[in-house]
């Protein structure tokens, strides 16, 4: 196994022999002029021959130098194809190119005439026919001209054929209409003016004259007392005039508004302003005419200390608002305290004490008082005591280990007694 991994001659490459060509480079198709515009891309193909001499070489020149290198220029040679790619030419490419193709036996070259033609600095043709022919359409100005139209020249007087019609009985805060026809219809040269009281009204919001092929009205829009008067209206034109008239009669109205705008809104206001709404109703207590009674009694209560001590009992009548509960402790008022919750509640009378202790034992009373008289139901409270010093172990193996741990016998030495020579000592065998 060594040896076979040792064996040099398995890593030996294998030497091939090429095929050695004995032919000249031979271009079969040669290149072709080109004429375009700046900003295009061009392709300069050929053909070559032979087709796999290793020595072969191709060169690109350009008015007899080499073309540069960069990525605009792209030049290709795979098996008999050869080419050369310009990108986004400028006028500077123009010029002519050749393809040189040599090897140990010769060489070959085929060129041919690369022009380019400038663009204009300024660009003066359109990018978008279309666009254009828009533009030129929404910019004649004639589409807009008006059509000269001759006026027919009117030989009539204006004439009123029906007049307005008086106004009266009118309130503040209304609206006031006149209307009337007027002729000729078709006068361009017709002018309608309206009057009040001999002087030109003020054309505003309130004031809206109106004027339409024979249609002559005015709209007088809120109307106060001092639109009151007499109105006319005075038609003009090249020939003559004529006028009509009406009166109009506004009343004012009083200067502070008493009555409501808003009847629904009146109503809401009234209710919330009733006081009546929010008076308290008077209830008439029933007056009591029976004294407290005790309907059961306390019992008396034995627990330990720390326990807890409940007492109750039933009162009667239910509903005195008179009736007072106390609570008494050896016929002393009980402390009020966290320990101690009373509970009075419709006859339910309860005392509850926590956590008691020896100096809670004693008589407890509960006495009832109202107007009439008073009731007084009593009971013993016993509370056993706990001892103040505790004599018993609380843990029985604890105390064996305990006697254990403390036996000081376990730790004194063993007194061992020497034993008395009373023979001299003797050789039981001679040297």
């Amino acid at each position: 196994q060594i040896q076979f991994l040792e064996d040099a001659s398995r890593h030996r490459r294998v030497v091939g022999e090429q095929e050695v060509v004995m032919t000249a480079p031979q271009f079969t198709r040669p290149l072709h002029n080109i004429e375009t515009i700046e900003g295009t891309n061009i392709h300069l193909e050929c053909r070559l021959q032979p087709v796999g001499d290793s020595s072969m070489r191709v060169d690109w020149f350009v008015n007899g130098r080499p073309v540069k290198t960069g990525h605009r220029f792209r030049p290709a040679y795979d098996f008999d194809y050869v080419a050369l790619d310009l990108l986004s030419v400028y006028p500077e490419d123009s010029g002519v190119y050749t393809c040189q193709a040599r090897n140990a036996l010769g060489e070959a070259v085929t060129s041919c005439s690369v022009k380019i033609h400038a663009k204009k600095d300024l660009i003066l043709d359109t990018q978008h026919p279309g666009g254009l022919e828009k533009i030129q359409y929404l910019e004649d100005a004639s589409r807009y001209r008006r059509s000269e139209q001759v006026d027919e020249l009117v030989t009539v007087r204006p004439r009123f054929v029906t007049k307005p019609k008086s106004l009266g009985n009118m309130r503040e805060g209304q609206h006031a209409h006149f209307e009337c026809k007027l002729e000729p219809v078709t006068d361009s040269n017709l002018k309608v003016e309206w009057y009040k009281n001999g002087r030109p009204i003020t054309v505003g919001h309130r004031f809206r004259p109106i004027h339409d092929f024979g249609y002559v009205a005015l709209d007088i829009v809120d109307l106060i007392a001092e639109d009151s008067g007499t109105y006319t209206c005075r038609a003009v034109n090249l020939v003559g005039s004529d006028e009509t008239q009406c009166s109009l009669q506004c009343r004012s109205s009083s200067q502070i508004l008493t009555t409501t705008q808003n009847e629904t809104g009146l109503e809401q206001i009234q209710y919330l302003e009733d006081r009546s709404r929010y008076q308290r109703s008077e209830i008439v207590e029933e007056t009591t005419t029976q004294a407290p009674t005790f309907t059961t009694s306390l019992k008396q209560v034995n627990i330990k200390e720390s326990q807890r001590a409940h007492f109750e009992c039933r009162l009667i009548p239910v509903s005195d608002a008179t009736m007072k509960v106390e609570w008494f402790h050896n016929n002393v008022p009980l402390k009020s305290g966290s320990r101690f919750t009373e509970t009075n509640n419709f006859g339910f009378v309860a005392l509850d004490i926590l956590h008691c202790l020896p100096e809670d034992s004693g008589t407890y009373t509960c006495r009832a008082r109202n107007i009439i008289g008073e009731a007084v139901t009593s009971a013993n409270l016993n509370v056993q005591s706990k001892k103040a010093i505790y004599a018993e172990s609380q843990h029985e193996g604890a105390l064996q280990r305990l006697y254990q741990l403390e036996d000081s016998s376990r730790h004194q030495r063993r007194q061992t007694t020497e034993e008395t020579v009373s023979q001299a000592p003797v050789f039981t065998q001679p040297v």
